[in-house]
């Protein structure tokens, strides 16, 4: 009867992480369907930055980079699970505001399409200024 239990728990506990899984990848799976890039990750490249993009939370597993083109993001290669590296053009971030935690300076990176939100350290946004400034986003 035990064995039986252990059985049903092991099956229910994959079956969750599956949905799971599904639940989180989809605001990643939607701005890959746009702006997917097979581009290596740029100079200026910050590692294990905390951040959410969606409603997941990413915490220490995101690359995040400023290229001329768009804001670089993927997930570190461990995490990573078939979710594709983003080149976000910066044409498409239509606002920007803060969204601080504590004594972190977070900003929320809001995008034309798809309606998925991004939030990040300021630190990692700091060489994205000149080009958000081009798009008429300023931010302190």
């Amino acid at each position: 009867m035990s064995h039986h239990w252990n059985l049903t728990f092991i099956a229910l506990y994959v079956l969750f992480m599956v949905i799971l899984n599904f639940m989180f990848r989809v605001d990643w799976n939607d701005l890959a369907k746009l702006y997917r890039t097979e581009e290596p990750p740029p100079a200026n490249i910050s590692r294990f930055e905390h951040g959410h993009v969606g409603l997941v939370y990413y915490k220490g597993t995101l690359n995040v980079g400023v290229t001329p083109q768009g804001l670089y993001v993927s997930i570190v290669a461990l995490f990573r699970f078939g979710l594709p590296a983003l080149l976000i053009p910066w044409g498409v971030i239509r606002r920007i505001e803060p969204a601080n935690q504590l004594f972190v300076q977070r900003f929320r990176l809001y995008l034309t399409k798809p309606d998925v939100k991004i939030i990040l350290r300021k630190e990692a946004l700091e060489g994205a200024r000149k080009y958000l400034a081009a798009q008429g986003i300023e931010w302190i």
